[in-house]
């Protein structure tokens, strides 16, 4: 049973990280909001997230900020990565998202 309830909380994550957005939300205007929004799930609100395997934390990324505009658009990712492909996102929000990142959340 507790095998059964794991397995099911597990799914249930991997579902809230990977779902369908179709980007109609202009209400989310700061990179902060567009990283609650889309990111804060598996990321955890403060970069730290590394309850997945390939899901790594944001807070510590080496990445560049073209490197993580790319990465958040799904390119450069390996076949095997949890992260859920944001194409349809407007480069304008992978922009935000990636200020946010390298200016609040990457202590580095």
């Amino acid at each position: 049973m507790r095998l059964f309830t794991v397995t099911l909380m597990c799914t249930g994550v991997l579902f809230a990280c990977g779902g369908r957005d179709d980007h109609d939300h202009p209400q989310l205007k700061s990179g902060a909001d567009l990283y609650n929004h889309h990111c804060a799930a598996c990321h955890q609100g403060s970069g730290d997230g590394t309850f997945l395997k390939g899901v790594p934390p944001v807070r510590y990324t080496t990445m560049t900020y073209r490197q993580m505009v790319h990465y958040i658009q799904g390119h450069g990712r390996a076949e095997d990565s949890r992260m859920p492909t944001f194409s349809a996102m407007p480069k304008h929000e992978a922009e935000a998202i990636a200020i946010y990142v390298r200016r609040q959340l990457n202590l580095r």
